[in-house]
Order: structure tokens, then sequence, then C-alpha cells
């Protein structure tokens, strides 16, 4: 009888000691845009996008639909990647590096007047050097969702409204979230369900042009349609 508890006792320490072990690997310091703690465990394809990725799973409320993710956003922008510089370093002491890329964005339409360009902080993988990245640039236009973050010395620097959400582009009707692909489909649906709502609200939504998601066009003007 003795041994047996002594058996049963070795056993239960080495599951635990599993468990700790497990734990301890699944642990880590979550990247931050903008100060904010967002998880890069979703890589996103492509060098670029696949440096600056962020997973839905690290947002507690994230935008079920573009409408959602419009009316949670300071501004709204319709425009190309031209370049990056390096941003902040949010490294803490004993962690591992935390860097930003502040990327410009060339301005073809926005929700304000005025609006010709804008600056977006993203985080940066911490396997990724700005240097590595500007080489190679998304081509295209996306539509990116932004908060006020701080004011740079060249103006105003904007974060994501949404970490998983905030570059959205679309085509053959599905949307498409470069920071993280698995987001997508959900946003669509959702989408598809609120932007017949959305674009009967008010005479001035044309009935065809806002619904269509074949485009970064088309999700511009359902972002922007009262």
């Amino acid at each position: 009888m003795k041994r047996t508890h002594i058996t049963r006792a070795a056993a239960g320490a080495a599951t635990l000691a599993v468990l700790l072990a497990t734990a301890a690997c699944s642990s880590g310091t979550p990247q931050a845009d903008g100060e904010r703690g967002t998880s890069t465990a979703t890589k996103a394809s492509g060098d670029f996008w696949g440096a600056h990725a962020g997973a839905a799973a690290s947002e507690v409320d994230p935008p079920t639909s573009v409408p959602d993710l419009a009316s949670r956003s300071d501004l709204v922008v319709l425009g190309t990647i031209t370049g990056a510089k390096e941003g902040k370093d949010y490294t803490e002491p004993g962690k591992p590096p935390n860097r930003t890329s502040n990327v410009e964005i060339e301005v073809e339409k926005a929700s304000k007047p005025g609006v010709t360009g804008a600056v977006v902080e993203f985080t940066r993988d911490p396997g990724h050097n700005l240097k590595d990245i500007t080489a190679s640039l998304p081509k295209g236009k996306y539509v990116f969702y932004l908060t006020s973050w701080y004011e740079g010395p060249d103006g105003p620097v904007y974060s994501c409204a949404s970490t998983a959400s905030c570059v959205v582009a679309a085509k053959d009707g599905a949307l498409q979230t470069p920071r993280d692909p698995q987001t997508a489909h959900e946003l669509t649906e959702g989408t598809k369900t609120a932007a017949p709502a959305q674009a009967g609200k008010t005479a001035q939504s044309a009935p065809s042009g806002p619904q269509r998601l074949n485009s970064a066009e088309d999700v511009f003007a359902l972002s922007t349609a009262r």
C-alpha cells in the first residue's frame, strides 16, 4: 500500500511538471499596436504583412462588419502604402524587442476633408528589420481604419482602430484582411448582413454601389455611406 501511494504521488508530480512546462512554452510577451497589447500569433502572408501581423484573438470586442469598423474609427482613408520609417521603441527591460514601423500612406479619399496623407504605426515582428520590409511594400489600394494616436514631428501618427481589421481590401465579393487573413470570412459575412440596412438609411446611399465588395473603392464607399 505504501509503495502504491508513492507511485501515485510521483505520477501526479510528473503530470504537474508537464502542465507547467506547457504553460511556460505557450506564454509570451504580447506585441503592441500603440502600446495596446496585441498578439501576433496569427501570421499574415507575405513579407510586409508577415512583419506587421495582428491577430483578432487579441481583441476583446472585434468589429463584426465594415460599418461597425468605420464607426470605431476617427479617420477612414482609401490609399496606397508608399513607404515606412522607424517608429518607436516600446521594448521593456529584459523583454524581446518591441519596435514599430511608421507606415506612410498616400491618400486618395478620406472620411474627412483635406487629408492627402497619413502615417500609421504598426507593431513590427522582432525578426524583421525596417530595411527588410521597405523592399517589399504591398501593391494596390487598401482602406485603413484609424484612430488618433500621437503627434509626431511631421504631423499626426495614427493607430489601428482594430488590430486585425484596420487594413481592408476586397475581391470577388469577399473582404481581405492582410494583417490577419483568418478574420476576412467573418467580417465579410457580417458586412453582407449589415450593408443593406446601412445603405438604406438615407436616399443618398446608392443601393447597388456601397453594397458591392469587389474592390477597395467599394469598401470605402460602404464605410463612408451616411
